[in-house]
């Protein structure tokens, strides 16, 4: 009877782990789509604030799709603007992408407050933006280049200019010829319209890292040729009136991907140059910052939705104008994360800092408004925690609930626990294989780790695939080690190696269902431990199911060893 007892607990434990196997399929689709159809909570309509006076008539803002910094300090057109202009980096948010990355160049809201979270958004965006801003204040709002700033922002532009893009794994002269075409009607648009708001997007230099790699020969080629058209625009433009900004949305690994957290896909250059833009090499700031600095060029509002900064200290003009403009940005701030706040079911506590500044920033003291910025961000950072971690306290009990009750297994062998270290170390044997396998591919928890959209879903199965190969090839070598116990003995130790293996994966899902959940509704979790999370949950799908076959396989492979050599098992049967 007790003999019956184990196996009746042994055969629960995998029906067990192929239901969490079951289990796991539909989290990572409820996991993937919280964040690809991501909703946000924070675009309340708010009221603008009011205009200042111009700096610029006319804003040409140039995004150089993928640029990298360091490729970016190898264009003599561009280190020329760097020379008698402002040099600076700024950090990108995640995920870094196109479409999120063009949502923060163009409205200073982040991706968790945009809701523009993929390449996938069907716009348009509902963020409040520059080329909203613009054409309500009577501006024009153009944009010059991909098909994919008119999907985002067409409602809000005077004029969209684009051009036709081939396949992206289209030659590089196929690609030459799309910057070519975008320098083309580019150079019209400046013709055509001496003020206002010019986007001009290049797209090549995107594709040549995609298709030869972040690094590549073929990158910086195109991105040469794109420097020379920046070059030959430039010529176009009248710096006592014009204000120049090149940048990029996002920088790419190696590789070539992006998306992630590496430094290479996060940094990205920004440079200005113009009659009002303070001459220097600045500290890094944020690609949030670009949107208010943009408005505070042209004198126009403050995007309601912006969470960057108007970057004061690279612009040049009188104390007054600059506490001006940096009190209308504080108000516009301030009623930005009051109603941010409410969002998250806080106090309000943005007009409170504000007021504490609002004198020195009204006189444009500098520095006031760079105290202000920082006060106010940390604030809004710890009213984000402060929520996070009510939500953690509560999923606390059943994240503990759930990694100890499977410990229950382990209560059969409470007097022989040493029988338990054999299958424990085989269930490392197989996160040491998986690993390895993951890792040594050079792969790490990013979303950079695949190079091009079409690439996801492959590159998952394959993960699948790793999951399952190193799985059974541990558990075969734990079968061919035990062939000479007894049946029940190998049977039960295949069962633990299982156990062991499922269990180690569970902990690591509860561990990040304690931290972000297994839906995000009011944020975007951090996708470095989301990735972890998505490929955690990958595995235990074939670790699961896989549990029904390498168990009873133990057995098979040890009574056909035994009969080949025909030896009798240890201990008898």
């Amino acid at each position: 009877m007790a003999r019956a007892a184990k196996i009746l607990i042994l055969v629960l434990i995998l029906l067990l782990l192929a239901g969490a196997g079951y289990a796991s399929q539909k989290l990572t689709l409820i996991g993937w789509n919280s964040v690809v159809e991501y909703k946000s909570q924070y675009l309340a309509q708010l009221p603008r604030g009011s205009s200042s006076e111009p700096l610029a008539l006319r804003v040409v803002l140039i995004v150089v799709d993928g640029l990298r910094l360091d490729v970016s300090r190898k264009l003599p057109n561009l280190n020329e603007l760097r020379k008698d202009g402002a040099d600076l980096a700024v950090k990108v948010g995640q995920p870094s992408l196109s479409y999120p990355g063009w949502t923060v160049i163009s409205s200073g809201a982040w991706q968790e407050i945009s809701g523009v979270t993929t390449n996938w958004y069907k716009g348009p965006v509902q963020a409040d933006n520059l080329f909203k801003v613009a054409s309500d204040s009577g501006l024009p709002a153009v944009a010059i280049g991909s098909p994919g700033w008119k999907k985002l922002f067409g409602p809000y532009l005077t004029e969209a200019m684009t051009v036709e893009e081939p396949p992206e794994e289209a030659p590089p002269e196929e690609w030459a010829k799309v910057d070519e075409e975008t320098y083309r009607l580019a150079s019209e648009a400046l013709d055509k319209f001496s003020s206002g708001f010019i986007l001009i997007h290049f797209v090549g230099t995107d594709a040549m890292a995609h298709n030869y790699g972040g690094a590549s020969r073929e990158l910086l080629d195109e991105a040469l040729r794109v420097d020379g058209f920046i070059g030959k625009l430039v010529q176009k433009l009248d710096f006592e009136k014009d204000v120049i900004i090149v940048t990029a949305d996002h920088g790419h690994i190696d590789r070539g991907g992006h998306g992630g957290w590496e430094e290479v896909v996060l940094k990205v250059p920004l440079v200005l140059k113009g009659k009002p833009i303070r001459k220097g090499l600045y500290t890094e700031q944020t690609q949030a910052d670009i949107a208010p600095t943009v408005a505070a060029l042209l004198g126009i509002p403050y995007p309601v939705h912006s969470q960057g900064r108007p970057l004061l200290e690279l612009i040049e003009a009188s104390a007054e104008i600059k506490g001006r403009k940096g009190l209308n940005a504080a108000l516009q701030l301030a009623g930005f994360y009051d109603s941010y706040a409410k969002a998250l079911g806080s106090s309000p506590f943005a007009s409170g800092i504000l007021s504490k500044y609002r004198e020195k920033l009204a006189s444009g003291e500098e520095g006031s408004f760079e105290q202000f910025y920082r006060e106010l961000q940390a604030k809004a950072a710890a009213v984000r925690s402060a929520r996070l971690w009510r939500e953690r306290l509560a999923r606390l009990p059943i994240a503990l609930l759930l990694a100890l009750v499977p410990l229950l297994y382990l209560l059969n062998y409470r007097k022989r626990l040493r029988s338990l270290l054999i299958p424990l170390a085989f269930a490392l044997l197989y996160f040491a294989f998986y690993n390895a396998l993951f890792f040594g591919r050079g792969y790490n928890w990013s979303l950079s780790a695949f190079n091009t959209e079409a690439q996801i879903k492959a590159f998952f199965n394959e993960r699948l695939l790793d999951a399952a190969i190193s799985f059974v090839v541990a558990g075969l070598l734990l079968a061919l080690f035990s062939w000479k116990k007894p049946v029940f003995e190998a049977f039960e130790r295949a069962v633990s190696y299982a156990f062991f293996t499922g269990y180690w994966i569970l902990l690591q899902v509860l561990a990040f269902y304690w931290l972000y959940n297994y839906r995000f509704s009011w944020y975007i979790p951090d996708l470095k431990l989301g990735f972890k999370y998505y490929l955690d949950l990958l595995q235990m799908v074939p670790v699961g199911f896989l549990s029904l076959i390498v168990a009873p396989l133990a057995i098979l492979i040890g009574m056909g060893i035994r009969r080949w050599r025909k030896i009798p098992a240890e201990g008898g049967g």
